[in-house]
């Protein structure tokens, strides 16, 4: 199977590369010029990486017939720059592969969402708009468009200015931590989980538009997550719950996992298991006892 994908140096992505690999897949990932390839260097020689480039795509897909393009591509919008570098990597880019994919006549584009709300940031926004062009193309062009939504993603070896991994490590040093009050819900899902979600999906053979909400179906509060953490790590270090202030509107997040679950065996990791999982894992990258 040939496997084209966007935004494969990332965080999620190098774990989608690292899979397809693994699966003996011909896999093709874009780069940019400025991208970091510390995550996929091991598989420098067992995949082809191209320039993130509408040129440089068109010229991949006459050598190679793609089974699926991959959408892990994404930009926050943690920079100083107001939306265009998000605007770009969430809409532009992957939307004019997309163009290329429905003239070439390829039809299967996976694409990953999220589960907050259109309106939360332009994050989000960006991502409802690609999906709005998702449905535009199943409509006209006949592609196969499966966006996989997100909750709140997660692991042990993710960046770690990231909440998660931030907060494990100041509680594992005993630090003091700042949070906000907690109160909002997240069903928080592992990195693997959403690989499995991806492999879940390619087997599935899907037609036509489909939005999949991707989770465990339990979505814990903030407050209880750090609650758990904070004890797990021995009860270390100082919370100091509420000094920073909850986001407007701030959503629940929790998945319907019921599509999911009726394409095939979907058992993801409960979140206490999870955090488990990564708490030892940074206590090892730490060198912590």
């Amino acid at each position: 199977m040939n496997v084209l994908v966007l935004g494969g140096n990332g965080y999620l992505g190098s774990k989608v590369v690292r899979w397809l690999v693994e699966k003996n897949y011909n896999v093709v990932c874009t780069k940019r010029t400025s991208s970091d390839l510390s995550r996929i260097i091991e598989f420098k020689d067992k995949i082809k990486m191209i320039p993130a480039s509408v040129d440089s795509v068109e010229s991949a897909m006459k050598y190679m017939d793609f089974d699926f393009v991959i959408n892990v591509a994404c930009n926050y919008g943690r920079s100083d720059v107001l939306y265009g570098n998000v605007i770009e990597a969430n809409i532009e880019f992957p939307l004019r592969v997309l163009n290329k994919v429905a003239e070439s006549g390829y039809c299967n584009y996976i694409t990953i969402g999220t589960g907050l709300p259109d309106d939360m940031n332009m994050y989000s926004f960006s991502k409802k708009v690609f999906n709005e062009f998702g449905k535009f193309y199943c409509d006209k062009h006949k592609v196969n468009f499966i966006c996989l939504t997100l909750q709140m993603l997660y692991g042990a070896d993710e960046p770690i200015d990231r909440f998660l991994p931030s907060i494990i490590r100041k509680m594992i040093l005993g630090e003091d931590v700042n949070t906000t009050i907690g109160t909002q819900h997240r069903d928080i899902i592992s990195v693997e989980d959403v690989v499995k979600s991806i492999d879940l999906v390619m087997g599935t053979h899907l037609e036509g538009y489909w939005d999949i909400p991707v989770g465990t179906g339990v979505a814990p509060t903030i407050s209880e997550i750090v609650d758990y953490i904070w004890d797990i790590t021995d009860n270390k270090s100082k919370v100091n719950k509420g000094v920073i202030p909850m986001r407007d509107n701030e959503p629940d997040c929790i998945a319907d996992i019921r599509l999911i679950k009726s394409l095939g065996e979907w058992m993801p990791l409960y979140w206490k298991d999870g955090i488990n999982i990564m708490i030892e894992d940074i206590k090892g990258q730490l060198n912590c006892d």
